[in-house]
This record gives C-alpha cells, sequence and structure tokens, in this order.
C-alpha cells in the first residue's frame, strides 16, 4: 500500500518558475508564447540552460539535459518547475537523476506524457504530491482556458479538495462519465460503490514502458489514472494486457480515464475515444473496482491538473472524483 504524499510549498503568483526540458527538443515559437503565457499569469519564468538546445530527437544530450535541470533544481529561490513538453527521452536519464538534490529543495513539478515516470518517482521516492498538469511548449503556448487556468493555480497553491464532476454528453466531453450511464456503451453490472485511494497515473504508454524496471510504480490500493494521445485500438489493448499480466489491474481500487484521443489527432492514426473506452470496459471485466472515464487531463483541451499522490473518492453513482 502507498503512503500518502505531502502537498509542496503553495506556488503564487509572483513567484519564480523553472521551465525545464528532459525529453523532446522544443520549438522555438512555441516556447516562447508558452514564457509569454506563464508571465501574464503572474509568474517569472526561469529557463534552463538546454530549452533552445538540439541533439536529435532531444533537447540537448543526455548529459546537457541532466545537467541543465539539476542547475534549476539546485536553486532555492524557484518555487516549481513547469516542463516545457514531453516526447521522448525522460526514461533514458531517470537512473541518473539527484534524487537527494531533489529532495532537499522541496517543490511543485508540473507535467504530463513522458514525464509521467518522473512525476511518480517524485511521489514515491519523495513522498510529494507531484502535478500531472499543464506544459509551457504545449498547454501554455496554445493558450489555456479559464478552468485549466484556474485548475492550475488551485492545485499549486494547495487549495483543497479538488473535485471533478460528471458530465450527461458522455465519454470525450471532458468532465467525469460513469461506466453504464448512456452514450451507448455496455452497462456496467459491477457494483459502483465508492472507493478510495492515492491518486497516481499518468500516461498508459509511459506506465507500461516502466514495467518490469526499478521505476515502475507501485499501485496496490490506488486510484489509477489513465490517458494517452492516437493509439490504435490493437497498441491500446496491448497496453492494458500488459498491465493486467503484471499482476497490477488486481492491485487497483478503481480506475479513471481520462482523455484517450488528442484533439490534433488524425482518425486514421488512432481509435476514437469511445471505441477505448468500450475496450476499457471490456480489459475491466472481471475486476471488482469500478471504472469511470472522461476526465478532462491528458493531452487535450481541457488539461486540467491533478494531484498525483494525494487521496482520492471515486463516486460512481455521483459522478464525482475527490482529491484531497
Amino acid at each position: 500500500m502507498i503512503s500518502i504524499a505531502k502537498l509542496p510549498p503553495p506556488v503564487r503568483p509572483g513567484d519564480r518558475i523553472g521551465v525545464a526540458a528532459l525529453s523532446g527538443k522544443v520549438d522555438p515559437a512555441r516556447l516562447d508564447a508558452g514564457l509569454v503565457a506563464l508571465a501574464v499569469c503572474g509568474y517569472e519564468p526561469v529557463e534552463a540552460s538546454n530549452l533552445r538546445t538540439q541533439c536529435g530527437l532531444f533537447a540537448g544530450s543526455d548529459r546537457q539535459r541532466l545537467d541543465a535541470f539539476h542547475d534549476l533544481a539546485s536553486d532555492d529561490n524557484l518555487s516549481a518547475i513547469i516542463f516545457a513538453r514531453g516526447g521522448y527521452g525522460v526514461t533514458r536519464i531517470l537512473p541518473d537523476i539527484d534524487w537527494d538534490l531533489l529532495a532537499s529543495h522541496p517543490r511543485a513539478y508540473v507535467g504530463y506524457s513522458d514525464l509521467t515516470p518522473f512525476l511518480l518517482q517524485v511521489v514515491a521516492r519523495l513522498g510529494l504530491v507531484a502535478f500531472h498538469g499543464p506544459m509551457v511548449a504545449a498547454d501554455f503556448a496554445r493558450g489555456l482556458t479559464e478552468e485549466e487556468q484556474s485548475s492550475f493555480e488551485m492545485a499549486l497553491s494547495g487549495t483543497l479538495p479538488a473535485r471533478f464532476s460528471i458530465c450527461s454528453n458522455g465519454p470525450g466531453e471532458g468532465r467525469l462519465e460513469v461506466s453504464g450511464s448512456e452514450d451507448g456503451l455496455p452497462e456496467d453490472s459491477k457494483s459502483k460503490e465508492v472507493v478510495e485511494g492515492p491518486l497516481l497515473g499518468g500516461c498508459l504508454s509511459m506506465l507500461t514502458a516502466t514495467l518490469g524496471t526499478p521505476f515502475a510504480p507501485d499501485l496496490e490500493g490506488a486510484i489509477l489514472f489513465l490517458e494517452d494521445l492516437g493509439e490504435p485500438l490493437y497498441r491500446f489493448d496491448r497496453m492494458l494486457t500488459h498491465l493486467r499480466l503484471s499482476g497490477n489491474l488486481s492491485l487497483l481500487k478503481g480506475v479513471v480515464a481520462g482523455h484517450l484521443e488528442g484533439e490534433d489527432c488524425e482518425p486514421s492514426l488512432g481509435a476514437s475515444q469511445a471505441t477505448l473506452v468500450r475496450q476499457l470496459q471490456v480489459e475491466a471485466e472481471g475486476f471488482p473496482w469500478p471504472l469511470a472515464w472522461g476526465l478532462a487531463a491528458g493531452h487535450a483541451r481541457p488539461n486540467l491538473t491533478l494531484p498525483l499522490g494525494l487521496w482520492a473518492r471515486v463516486d460512481p453513482d455521483a459522478g464525482e472524483l475527490m482529491v484531497g
């Protein structure tokens, strides 16, 4: 059973926030737009030295990305570190991150996608809440909605509990839709009891990428949040099967799915949200935990900020996820 993480020190408008790049190379125009948007929100962005560096797929070599991140992490005057983008690359350098350095400077870390394993290690190793939320050269660059900005500010300031409510329009409309409610999906015959546990998870493909490594999260007793972008049905099913065969699905208290298809995803590249939810329901058969979907978080708009590592409560009948 995972212990509950503690909130990092609160982040307020006017605070200095580091902008880091541990993964893919960052588009300069999107970075500039995101930095302006972060400043407009009232924060002072501090760029990592590798933000504008490119080395193949990455924002600099493994060593450049690590050194730049460690320089930010050692700055006592940063209230938070937000990642510029995901992409690919964080698993290459996870073993070399100076976790003792991070522990000596507790702060908020915000990101998603490729950063999922890093965020879950912050929870596991540091005992700190990490935030699955908007990134600078992605969400901030395209412009946060009022709902996204409010969610971001409230989460980082430690305003709790955070409640995420049901939407009657069905999955994919951005809120929380409970299994078997309407929308043509199969009726769920399982008990819809209220369940509680620490909220963990993130990008499904990154969760499965860590299985069998020292960086696989301990999911026993957790409410598992899942989201992903543009996955064909067969690959989505393969990842869920991988989770099941690893034994992790049997350890859970509940599953809540967020966005399962990004708004910029070509239809030929990924299955629809409804199709993936149906497959998730099939995979959930035989497990006692409740399944919900439609949480407005992940690779699409709106991308609300979720505090990973905090105690969460799923009420399927009420259609509510409460965190904190």
